[in-house]
């Protein structure tokens, strides 16, 4: 980290708002709309599931917002639920081996809730009475070794989510919920509003979190009026509504020559075969994936 980084970050967070915004948002890195040794697609197999659930386990104990588990695969209830998708960064030099360096989930709101309710029900049931189709976007996490430095790699997958939210899903509004340390990404760069802040959340090993919101219905309008006068590399606007971005494979969920798992079906067989891998697990090690 050079010394203007560090004077940026100890100073930025005690100016005024407004002020504040100007500066992160003038300061933001070049963002690419392509690259060319990374693809972005749903996870698909038993294999890409297991290696994104591997990956967000080993990322989550590495923060600290789990505790390690003897099967190394974090999975929530959500998951099973058959409307949840699961996205995936791979190396295209690296796709036999199924091997992620980011992934996303996405639990579109139904009858069995969202992951969040857990600890903002409230501000979420606050939506619901408005009757808007909501989603949760969840369990993200990207590799170490592809995180620092590269900024083009989370933001394409945000710019993934937020297409499938409003082209497939056709979601109201994006609720996320982060560590209070990401809250001003959300807010300054990414222009979500937030909706709560509890101290302790179950879900993160009992860390903090701060629940928020992106409305779907207004993004582009108020993307277009934060950025659009900005340059091309720097316009998120551009880079979200506009640019043709790295592709990214959303269409062959009906391809009858895929096998596609989704749901309780998904996780039977994830689980089936996590237990031929070397890590032996005991069947009480089922609780740690709830």
């Amino acid at each position: 980290m050079n010394l203007s980084s560090i004077l940026l970050n100890s100073f930025v967070p005690y100016l005024p708002m407004n002020f504040r915004k100007r500066i992160i948002r003038g300061a933001l890195p070049d963002f690419r709309t392509n690259l060319e040794n990374v693809s972005f697609c749903e996870a698909s197999s038993v294999e890409d599931y297991m290696s994104c659930f591997k990956l967000l386990h080993d990322v989550y104990v590495d923060a600290g917002f789990i505790q390690p588990s003897s099967i190394p695969l974090r999975i929530i209830p959500h998951h099973s639920d058959p409307e949840s998708r699961v996205f995936m960064a791979c190396l295209t030099d690296n796709q036999a081996e199924n091997t992620p360096i980011y992934t996303a989930s996405i639990f579109p709101d139904n009858e069995q809730g969202l992951p969040m309710d857990t600890g903002f029900k409230q501000q979420v049931d606050v939506l619901r009475n408005q009757d808007r189709r909501l989603v949760e976007v969840g369990c993200l996490a990207s590799d170490p070794l592809y995180r620092k430095g590269n900024k083009n790699i989370p933001m394409l997958g945000n710019r993934m989510l937020v297409s499938y939210a409003i082209n497939t899903i056709r979601a109201d509004d994006l609720l996320i919920t982060t560590h209070p340390k990401y809250l001003k990404i959300y807010e300054d760069i990414l222009l979500f509003e937030k909706i709560g802040q509890i101290p302790s959340f179950s879900y993160v090993n009992n860390n903090p979190a701060v629940a928020l919101r992106l409305n779907l219905k207004t993004a582009r309008r108020r993307f277009k009026k934060v950025y659009a006068k900005k340059p091309k590399e720097k316009n998120l606007y551009h880079f979200f509504f506009e640019s043709g971005a790295t592709p990214i494979d959303l269409s062959s969920e009906g391809d009858k020559e895929t096998k596609r798992y989704y749901g309780s079906d998904m996780i039977k067989r994830v689980l089936n075969k996590a237990y031929s891998f070397p890590w032996i697990p005991h069947i009480d090690d089922m609780v740690s994936l709830s």
